[in-house]
């Protein structure tokens, strides 16, 4: 996003005479500016729902990521919440892991939403509705209820999508064979 903003900078500075120069570059800061503050946000988001699930289980691994469609679905089927969520994905999401289950939290959340049981094969690869795309995501599944997301060790290159091995590292931590800290 900020590439293209820049991008479209520079186009339109070579397309301008002297007397809009100034006021172009002025557009183009304030919107590489606004850019740069939005994903800095959405970053910080992310972390803060990560950050607080740790909080109320010190000790636990904590796995972060944004919700995919599925999630409000899901969220219907526990009979859970699904305030601060948006219904196309994207919302921040913690899955924190415990002895017998996979605790979804969000972000300001005193106790999880639900919780998806710990059964043989229920961490799988999937994928789910992300924004207008379907993306490689997480799926967590017990038979009764479940949760769709897309992993974000790496919060800004998943805000875009770009999850990587992100889903694999998330899939082997949820499964107990990786380890995952906090963040990176």
């Amino acid at each position: 996003m900020i590439m293209t903003a820049f991008l479209a900078g520079v186009r339109l500075l070579r397309t301008s005479d002297g007397a809009e120069v100034g006021a172009n570059v002025i557009a183009v800061t304030v919107l590489v500016a606004l850019c740069a503050l939005l994903l800095a946000l959405v970053v910080r988001r992310v972390r803060a729902c990560a950050e607080n699930a740790a909080r109320h289980r010190p000790g636990a691994v904590v796995v972060p990521g944004y919700t995919t469609a599925e999630m409000c679905d899901l969220a219907a089927v526990a009979g859970a919440s699904t305030h601060g969520w948006l219904s196309m994905g994207g919302s921040p999401v913690a899955v924190v892991v415990t002895a017998d289950g996979f605790e979804v939290w969000g972000r300001a959340d005193d106790a999880p939403r639900w919780v998806v049981r710990r059964e043989p094969g229920a961490v799988a690869i999937g994928s789910g509705v992300y924004g207008s795309r379907i993306r490689r995501a997480v799926r967590l599944d017990d038979g009764t209820l479940g949760a769709v997301f897309v992993p974000a060790f790496r919060p800004l290159r998943a805000t875009g999508g770009m999850v990587g091995d992100d889903v694999e590292r998330a899939v082997a931590v949820l499964s107990g064979r990786g380890r995952a800290p906090l963040h990176g």
